[in-house]
């Protein structure tokens, strides 16, 4: 039989075809092929329980949670934290805000409570507070205790001398400028971030601001900025005298969480606030160090990484 040319070339090509295309039977396992196997067969993990699941907070030798807590606080000792029968005040002493206030700071750095966990001090306003700093926070981006730009682990008596070598400035000499501190806690707490650990700032006064910025929402926003960058949460701790709405404006800026106005240790913690039942603020109210302890363990505990709802571990 004669074939055409056409059936000839038509023979040829399904020939050539089918020689050349590979058969799934002969092609050899590879690496990738394994590694795809795995990943489908592969148990579901469980969720991670913390506030950034892809930072988890480090573990400890036996396994469990280790996240604690770096806080920079600044403390008012504007005028009013004192009186003028009253202008001083040692640890122990009851007569005054301030005395109160640094009564309560020493029981805290004590307590057994804050074992692990580690402060930095700062007060303002500073004795050699100047204009220019409003807008840098120099002076104010520094500890007090234990000094630069570290943090002393708790408990300690080490910022006892200094708390008593303190005092409320003298009346009509300095202001109050909040945003100075704030600013200087921003760079303090940016700048000194250890691995593992959670870093917050802690604002105390018992005013509003009288120097620098003003402008309660430009400071609001100064606090959010930072929080935005860094995860780290700025909280504020109200005395009497304060203006508590303001202060919860920065305190939702800062991201503290909410909490309820009467909780273990503390009655009309949100400082009366019209038909408020929770806030982001704290008000110690005058001081009592009772109270104001409560407060700074009750902050701890909610920044704790290892904590619902706790901070981010740097």
């Amino acid at each position: 039989m004669v074939l055409s040319r056409r059936t000839l070339l038509t023979c040829t090509l399904f020939l050539a075809c089918s020689s050349a295309a590979p058969r799934a039977v002969e092609s050899e396992p590879t690496d990738e092929d394994d590694e795809a196997d795995a990943a489908t067969t592969e148990e579901p993990k469980e969720p991670i329980d913390f506030v950034d699941a892809a930072t988890p907070p480090p573990s400890t030798k036996d396994g469990g949670c280790s996240a604690p807590v770096d806080m920079f606080i600044q403390l008012d000792r504007s005028t009013s934290m004192a009186t003028d029968t009253y202008p001083d005040g040692n640890i122990g002493d009851t007569h005054t805000k301030w005395s109160r206030a640094i009564t309560a700071l020493s029981g805290y750095f004590h307590s057994t409570t804050s074992t692990s966990h580690a402060a930095a001090l700062q007060f303002f306003p500073k004795k050699d507070f100047t204009t220019p700093m409003c807008a840098t926070g120099k002076s104010y981006d520094i500890s007090r205790i234990p000094g630069g730009g570290l943090y002393k682990t708790l408990p300690s008596g080490a910022f006892d001398n200094e708390l008593n070598a303190e005092a409320p400035a003298p009346v009509n000499t300095l202001p109050t400028p909040v945003e100075a501190a704030l600013r200087g806690m921003i760079t303090y707490t940016a700048t000194n971030r250890n691995p593992g650990r959670v870093t917050i700032g802690v604002l105390i006064t018992d005013g509003s601001p009288t120097a620098c910025d003003w402008d309660v929402d430009h400071l609001a926003a100064l606090i959010k900025a930072h929080r935005d960058a860094t995860k780290i949460r700025t909280y504020v701790i109200g005395m009497t005298g304060a203006s508590f709405p303001n202060l919860e404006k920065l305190a939702i800026a800062g991201g503290g969480p909410i909490h309820p106005d009467n909780m273990p240790g503390i009655t009309n913690a949100c400082g009366g606030l019209t038909s408020i039942t929770s806030c982001q603020h704290w008000n110690v109210a005058s001081g009592d160090p009772n109270v104001f302890t409560a407060a700074l363990s009750a902050i701890q505990d909610s920044a704790d990484g290892c904590k619902p709802g706790g901070g981010v571990p740097n």
